[in-house]
């Protein structure tokens, strides 16, 4: 036990200085900030702005389940649009698949004219697909992807906390409340991605994509509040390793080295419980 806590004292002291999370909220909103902007800019003379749907965002991911790594990580923006579920039909999935492009390309457009009128390097548009876009905004690089809630959420509303701030990191408490009520709204999602690998297997990869930016507060709540803290820390520990010894080439993603350290973390305690063996005699093994 007391070796246990060594390592993890030590593990805490060399991360310390890595987890500093504010700058990714604060460059997320002055993000927001200036698309709503822009958007308003557009109001009058384009009545079907694409960007009209959305209600929302959150910035979850890695910096909201506390895991962020400067120069590493990335900040995981998801911007939300109200979709009632019994307006979902499976003959028109394409049209949705078109919205969420739509609203990417508007994004992708905006945040390019924004670097062109300043004439600055400090905004990049590093790459654009139909499903997510992923820029550098003043330093920091942001994955930004669309999703539908079946509800509106009203702690992701645009303004929420206060005016011009509509990304911010939850309390534990709010991290809990907004994790029951997605528990809710995971169930309709899988039900409807069951249903629709019948008639088309692109369609439930669309919709399987779309749950998991649509629930992602949901993984930052299990990561965060669930996960013994040795195991987070060897989640970071992993991410600095990987970065370092694997940069610019194929790696594993931040989900997969997440899903390895917790997979591992459980069978070492299995085996602990069965064979009495210190857990880090057994890493040696």
């Amino acid at each position: 036990m007391t070796d246990n806590l060594t390592y993890q004292t030590f593990l805490e002291g060399k991360l310390k200085d890595l987890t500093v999370t504010g700058s990714y909220y604060e460059l997320g909103n002055d993000l927001v900030n200036n698309l709503l902007d822009k958007h308003r800019e557009t109001a009058y003379y384009d009545k079907k702005r694409p960007f009209s749907c959305v209600y929302g965002v959150t910035l979850s991911g890695c910096v909201q389940k506390q895991l962020a790594i400067p120069n590493v990580s990335c900040g995981y923006l998801v911007f939300l649009h109200h979709l009632k579920e019994r307006h979902l039909d499976y003959n028109n999935i394409d049209s949705l698949q078109k919205k969420h492009n739509d609203i990417l390309k508007w994004i992708n457009q905006i945040i390019d004219k924004i670097r062109k009128e300043r004439c600055t390097n400090k905004i990049k548009i590093l790459k654009h697909s139909k499903s997510s876009l992923k820029i550098n905004w003043k330093g920091l690089e942001y994955h930004i992807v669309v999703a539908w809630t079946f509800s509106k959420r009203q702690y992701c509303q645009f303004h929420y906390t206060q005016n011009n701030v509509h990304v911010y990191s939850f309390s534990s408490e709010e991290l809990k409340v907004a994790a029951n009520d997605l528990s809710d709204e995971a169930s309709i999602h899988q039900r409807h991605i069951e249903k629709v690998d019948k008639i088309s297997k692109p369609w439930k990869k669309f919709l399987k994509c779309n749950m998991y930016a649509s629930l992602s507060l949901l993984c930052a709540y299990h990561i965060r509040e669930r996960v013994d803290k040795n195991v987070q820390l060897a989640i970071m520990f992993l991410k600095v390793w990987q970065y370092i010894a694997m940069k610019r080439k194929s790696h594993l993603s931040n989900n997969s080295l997440e899903f390895i350290c917790i997979g591992l973390s459980y069978q070492l305690k299995e085996q602990y419980q069965q064979t009495n063996t210190p857990l880090f005699q057994k890493i040696v093994e």
